[in-house]
């Protein structure tokens, strides 16, 4: 007798029987696991983007001095401070110069001064002024100070674009680099300065920055335990400049206002003015100056 396959009219037949039972629970499985993957994915993606720009913090203005360094921070807790008192000088600048890696240096060793911070147009007539040199940068859009700057208590500004800084109290300075430095806030409570500029030496190794251009260079440097300024009479590149820095010994150092920026420093032996650049023109109110004075 032939099997037959028809359905009666009162019959009720599972078409597919076990396999279809089977088959869409594990479709909707997989359907769930891709879907979760999806999510998981655009989280990663989400995350990702959020921690690069916590890495990239933002500038709170473009200064004449357009880098930025990318060395690891220290911490001010590292501070150092240095007042080169020398009681067999005079209250003086002292002027020496060496040649490294074809660069050369021109550097200017403060004995017996007092350092502090001075905004507005300066008067280069003032023979108590040893020394004086752009410090802080300037925003191009509306000529305010670039970064946390604090003078004689003061804060002027703020901001953590640049994460080199110089602090002064009383006649001691220091320099360094960090994120974070309480020093801006001691400053301020003390009646001290503080401001702050892009890095050239951390800790003895270079840090470097972004330009390519070739440029008058200076900094505010620590060199064989005393606090100096160090220039090029010549254009470098800005990298190679704090190569240089490092191989003379530098330990620390931040740049100050370089190109053609205004600045000046009496020679011991004459006491000649001696430029450094030419004033700012137009004259902003904001322009401001790291000076040493005769004690």
């Amino acid at each position: 007798m032939k099997e037959t396959y028809e359905i009666g009219d009162n019959e009720v037949r599972v078409v597919g029987g076990d396999d279809d039972k089977g088959r869409k629970p594990r479709l909707r499985r997989i359907i769930i696991a891709i879907a979760a993957c999806v999510a998981l994915a655009a989280i990663a993606v989400i995350l990702a983007v959020v921690l690069i720009q916590d890495k990239d913090p933002e500038t709170h203005g473009i200064g004449t001095t357009d880098v930025q360094g990318t060395a690891n921070v220290a911490t001010a807790a590292d501070s150092i401070w240095f007042c080169n008192t020398d009681n067999s000088r005079a209250s003086e600048i002292a002027l020496s110069d060496t040649l490294i890696d074809s660069i050369n240096l021109q550097i200017l060793t403060p004995y017996n001064v007092s350092p502090e911070l001075y905004v507005g147009q300066i008067d280069t007539a003032d023979k108590s002024i040893l020394f004086a040199s752009q410090a802080a940068d300037l925003a191009r859009d509306r000529g305010k100070i670039v970064g946390a700057f604090v003078c004689a208590g003061e804060p002027l500004s703020w901001g953590l674009s640049k994460k080199g800084y110089c602090a002064i109290f009383g006649d001691s300075i220091t320099v360094g680099m960090a994120e974070n430095s309480p020093l801006f806030e001691q400053a301020t409570d003390v009646g001290g300065y503080f401001f702050r500029q892009y890095p050239a030496v951390s800790n003895g190794k270079m840090v470097e920055n972004k330009p390519q251009n070739s440029s008058f260079r200076r900094a505010l440097c620590t060199l064989n335990g005393k606090i100096c300024v160090i220039f090029t009479p010549d254009r470098v590149l800005m990298n190679d400049f704090s190569t240089a820095l490092v191989k003379l010994g530098v330990k620390d150092g931040i740049f100050l206002v370089g190109s053609t920026a205004h600045g000046w420093y009496r020679s011991p032996d004459n006491d000649n003015v001696v430029q450094l650049g030419f004033p700012r023109a137009p004259r902003m109110k904001n322009v401001n100056y790291l000076i040493f004075r005769r004690q």
